[in-house]
């Protein structure tokens, strides 16, 4: 039991702090890079509107979904930037020998960031719509939940 308490009270995260920090700085960067980002999200937020996904079923989609090519765009910068930084946190918590939990988390979360990113892709090149964007983040979840499962099942 006190070797349980000792586990569970090892201390502060500092490689989940470091992380944390380092997604403040990507959207501090990405929104300060990209020209006109506030009033592009604004204008994405205030298009929102119900529609029809089947005759029952209704969904928030944007009323032009390819207007807002920027804001996809720059999400996509996110996650694939923020993706191959949970790389390096990966390659740290395997070097400093942290719980399987961590590593599996990490792991599972590298592949969130990078389907998003690809779902995010596809839809600003307008090779999927606004649905198929919600059914990647559906899927990319999925795989997040298959391979923190799988990592944990190998230990």
């Amino acid at each position: 039991m006190a070797e349980n308490e000792k586990r569970l009270t090892r201390g502060t995260d500092w490689l989940g702090l470091l992380s944390f920090g380092f997604f403040l700085i990507i959207i501090g960067a990405i929104w300060m890079a990209t020209p006109n980002l506030t009033e592009n999200v604004r204008d994405f937020l205030g298009d929102f509107h119900l529609q029809n996904v089947t005759e029952n079923i209704v969904f928030p989609a944007p009323e032009h979904q390819y207007d807002h090519l920027e804001v996809y765009t720059a999400a996509m910068q996110f996650c694939l930037i923020f993706g191959a930084f949970q790389i390096l946190i990966l390659v740290l918590r395997l070097a400093l020998h942290e719980s399987l939990n961590k590593t599996a988390e990490t792991l599972s979360g590298i592949t969130f960031w990078f389907s998003a990113g690809f779902f995010l892709y596809m839809l600003a090149s307008k090779t999927i719509g606004w649905f198929g964007f919600l059914s990647g983040l559906i899927i990319s979840v999925g795989l997040m939940i298959i391979i923190s499962s799988v990592v944990k099942l190998l230990r």
